[in-house]
């Protein structure tokens, strides 16, 4: 996987484009496809009165790819020879049984799925979507395995039957089956005038509309505000401090229960936090700092355990670092690159990268901007 498969990611061909790929890919995670996904709506909101953000669902997507199919575009890559023969070997020939009391099924070929638990099978789902991108201009597609998520402004907003109806035909072509039934569309609209007067057309007739969605485990609201993540990463923590009451009762030491506090309840709060943390209003942050101050009047942490805000800057900083000393990381092509001066100017941290203009939608509370601009000064 490290010496031939993903190096031939970052080269694909012409039909193949894995820029909008969040999974299984060197640098990709979940955090940052929310947070390029955040950062392109609110871009689009700075010139469009609402956006549109329809969430796909595939039926068992990767029970279904087809082999022969994915074969082909895993032939285009710049593989070597032996190395694909290999994988069209570990691909092929594979049959299938079931044995049960005493009867013997008969034996079926499996020409389909990826090989699940294998090193390759991850990477065999994302070649197989490296083909499937929007057919208009200013849409925007972010994947994540086979969570897919479509972006369309205010300006294309004609061309939502065109796009879904493109990506069924691409599903049906590679085997997959889209499930419109589960699949969400949520409208965004800008603050000021422009949005609220702005009148969307009616919702596609076989995908729901709604006002919230719950995007790679975070809760996103049609107002961008991190109020509904917050309400659900709290309850979600409250039961959990249950576990931790029995595991004390059971007589766990104070070091052992600590560590399953961060292990645990910690790593709930801060999952994502990048994406999501610039979006808390002062009542977010009040609420999420009175259940740490909980647990530890509680014994469930260590009475020196760092402030959720420390934890959540602390993981602003260590991404930002990740992005900047890594040329090839997923989000690298979201920060402008900074035009050739004619003078010098104070180094910063990011002195290779511009500057991208604040609105009143592209402001601190994303990601991008936030980083940007905490390490300017």
């Amino acid at each position: 996987m490290r010496r031939y498969i993903y190096p031939a990611l970052t080269r694909p061909p012409p039909q193949l484009n894995f820029d909008d790929q969040f999974a299984f890919r060197p640098t990709g995670s979940t955090t940052a496809a929310i947070i390029a996904l955040l950062h392109t709506v609110r871009s689009l909101l700075s010139t469009n009165a609402y956006v549109h953000v329809i969430a796909f669902d595939f039926s068992k997507a990767f029970d279904t790819v087809r082999h022969a199919t994915m074969m082909s575009k895993m032939a285009s890559l710049e593989l070597l020879d032996n190395i694909y023969n290999w994988l069209q070997d570990f691909f092929t020939s594979r049959h299938h049984c079931t044995r049960y009391a005493g009867q013997c099924s008969t034996v079926a070929e499996i020409k389909a799925s990826v090989i699940q638990g294998s090193g390759v099978g991850p990477s065999s789902y994302i070649i197989t979507t490296g083909d499937l991108h929007p057919i208009t201009p200013g849409n925007r597609l972010f994947k994540f395995a086979d969570d897919t998520y479509l972006v369309v402004p205010e300006a294309n907003t004609n061309t939502r039957t065109l796009e879904i109806g493109h990506i069924r035909a691409w599903a049906a072509a590679n085997n997959l089956a889209l499930n419109c039934s589960k699949s969400k569309e949520m409208i965004i609209r800008a603050r000021g005038k422009s949005g609220k007067s702005a009148c969307p057309q009616p919702p596609c007739s076989d995908i729901e509309r709604v006002t919230t969605l719950r995007v790679l485990g975070v809760i996103i609201n049609n107002q961008l505000t991190a109020a509904d993540h917050v309400t659900y990463v709290l309850a979600s923590c409250n039961s959990l401090l249950y576990a931790l009451r029995v595991l004390r009762n059971h007589g766990i030491s104070d070091t052992s229960l600590h560590d399953v506090f961060r292990a645990t309840i910690v790593a709930k709060l801060t999952y994502a936090a990048p994406a999501w943390s610039g979006a808390c209003s002062a009542g977010d942050r009040a609420k999420l700092d009175a259940f740490v101050n909980r647990c530890r009047r509680l014994g469930y942490c260590s009475q020196n355990e760092p402030s959720l805000t420390e934890l959540m800057d602390d993981a602003d900083d260590r991404l930002f670092r990740r992005i900047m000393y890594n040329k090839e990381h997923v989000l690298q092509p979201f920060l402008p690159d900074r035009p050739v001066l004619s003078y010098n100017l104070r180094r910063r941290p990011h002195c290779n990268k511009s500057l991208i203009t604040k609105t009143a939608d592209l402001s601190n509370n994303d990601y991008i901007i936030r980083a940007i601009y905490k390490d300017s000064y």
